[in-house]
Formats: structure tokens, C-alpha cells, sequence
């Protein structure tokens, strides 16, 4: 069995490390940077990132914007802290838009399933009175499945 090398704890970091991205930016480059960062000795394969949706997501978008910005020209600048906030603006940016992305995703799901809810007969009152009952959040509720 291959190991699994983009855990829930390392996926912010390989996406932190495309939105910072600077320069060319090729699979074969990411998948050795986040080998370095990840601390893994055989590296990563591009199979493994791409199939995250996330990171494709990420990565797309970065190399869309690479090639804008390579495509209008730039003022090159004296001041180290210019480029710096430059690039902290680049990076905030994409992620910005990157998580933009993912929140239309989320309303979209949201309109199915109150349109789900109202095919079954269930009234989006009753299901705000269920989220008044917990005592605990939700990621925290254990429930009881099967025949137990």
C-alpha cells in the first residue's frame, strides 16, 4: 500500500506553498519543494497532489496567474519591503480567490439540500430547532448507526 503523504494536517501547507509560488511553476518543482517541506525521502508523486482537488484547484489557478502576470510588465523595484508587500498582496490574493471558490461550492450545496429537505417534507424551521437542542458542535455529536 502507498503512503499517504498530503495528510489533513499537511494539505494547508502544500497549498500555502503553491500560493506563495514564484516563478516557473511545473509539477516536477512542486512535487520537490513539497517533498523538502513534508520531509519525505521519496519524494512525491504529481499523481498524489493532483488528486486532491483542492491542490489542483490551487495549482491552476497559480499557473493562470503566473502567466498573466509575466504577460504585463512589471516595474522592477529598489525597495526590498515594496517587494516584499508585493508579493505577501500576490499570495493573499490567490488565496483569497481560492477560498472565494470554495465558498460558492458550499452555498451551491446549501440551495440542494434545502431543495432536498423541501422534496421530503421537511420545513427548514424544524431544522434550525435540531441545531438549538445541541449542547455540543456538531464535528463533536456521536451517533449511533446500524442494528446496535
Amino acid at each position: 500500500m502507498p503512503k499517504i503523504v498530503v495528510t489533513p494536517e499537511s494539505h494547508p501547507l502544500v497549498i500555502s506553498i503553491i500560493n506563495a509560488w514564484e516563478g516557473k511553476l511545473t509539477w516536477d518543482l512542486l512535487c520537490e519543494k513539497v517533498s523538502l517541506a513534508l520531509n519525505v525521502k521519496d519524494g512525491v508523486q504529481r499523481q498524489s497532489l493532483s488528486s486532491y482537488k483542492e491542490i489542483q484547484a490551487a495549482y491552476s489557478q497559480k499557473k493562470t496567474a503566473l502567466r498573466e502576470a509575466k504577460s504585463s510588465l512589471t516595474v522592477v523595484s529598489d525597495d526590498v519591503d515594496a517587494e516584499y508587500l508585493k508579493r505577501k498582496i500576490a499570495t493573499l490574493n490567490a488565496e483569497l480567490s481560492r477560498v472565494n471558490k470554495i465558498n460558492e461550492a458550499y452555498k451551491q450545496r446549501f440551495v440542494l439540500w434545502q431543495y432536498n429537505a423541501y422534496k421530503l417534507g421537511i420545513r427548514i424551521d424544524s431544522l434550525d430547532d435540531a441545531i438549538d437542542k445541541l449542547e455540543k458542535p456538531l464535528i463533536e455529536l456521536k451517533r449511533k448507526t446500524g442494528g446496535n
